[in-house]
């Protein structure tokens, strides 16, 4: 609830900005978040990654929602599901990462865990002991490996998303 009240809160804000008849001052440490609601086309969504060096403003990235997944694995455990999830290529940011992980606690009472992938050979490459990956499994696990649900409440980003910080569902 707390990402769609931001939305509705962005949302009013661009109203209030673009009204005012003077010109919007941008920034890029600024994050406006959109999802998909209802029927409509999933929308684009903004993420603000910082630069490497603290004298730049920081780069932003245009996301997409994510449009559909394939389960291919279900671990059964006492707590509930860990469900094993390959979502297509796209423009993923944390932001519509977080909002699928969000969207699937909804849909689904057994869900328990998540872990999602945008590889198919990711997720196999996922299911071998760590001690016993390869070179070439782990390398691929760190370019497709994106985000673990832990526990039903916790989000923990891999990979390419690791350096945002993970945490409680919706905080």
């Amino acid at each position: 609830m707390r990402i769609r009240s931001l939305v509705s809160f962005a949302a009013v804000a661009i109203l209030v900005i673009a009204c005012d008849g003077g010109d919007p001052e941008l920034s890029t440490d600024s994050t406006l978040v959109t999802g998909p609601t209802g029927t409509e086309a999933p929308a684009d969504s903004t993420t603000t990654v910082p630069d490497d060096d603290d004298s730049s403003p920081g780069t932003t990235l245009v996301g997409q929602a994510v449009s559909g997944y394939e389960v291919v694995a279900r671990i059964p455990n006492d707590n509930g599901e860990e469900l094993h999830i390959v979502i297509p290529n796209g423009a993923y940011t944390d932001v519509d990462l977080e909002n699928f992980v969000i969207d699937l606690i909804e849909t689904n009472a057994e869900l328990y865990g998540a872990e999602i992938f945008d590889n198919a050979d990711a997720a196999v490459a996922f299911a071998i002991d760590e001690a016993e990956r390869t070179e070439e499994e782990t390398a691929l696990l760190e370019r497709h490996h994106f985000v673990s649900l832990e526990g039903r409440d916790r989000i923990e980003f891999r990979g390419p998303f690791s350096e945002f910080p993970g945490g409680a569902i919706g905080s």
